[in-house]
């Protein structure tokens, strides 16, 4: 019986998971005030979630790829960089 393969999750450090948890709060946080912001100073058409949620998720995904970046230049191990384990 085959085992499962590893999800991208399964092979990220422990800097990696925490940063992929700040990743994922600051999204909330951004979504969040962002929803506000339309929400108050919208006008009086309605706009489509991907509107307010495309511009979060890129600056999220920089986020991510960067923090990654940086803690890979200062020596931090965010994957580790294992093989699959067969032989």
């Amino acid at each position: 019986m085959k085992d499962p393969a590893p999800s991208p999750i399964d092979k990220l450090t422990i800097p990696g998971r925490l940063l992929l948890i700040f990743t994922i709060i600051l999204f909330g946080a951004g979504f969040y005030f962002m929803f506000l912001f339309i929400a108050n100073n919208r006008p009086s058409r309605s706009f489509p979630v991907i509107f307010i949620s495309v511009p979060i998720l890129m600056v999220c995904f920089f986020f991510f790829l960067i923090g990654g970046w940086l803690l890979e230049r200062c020596g931090v191990q965010v994957y580790t960089h294992r093989g699959t384990g067969k032989d």
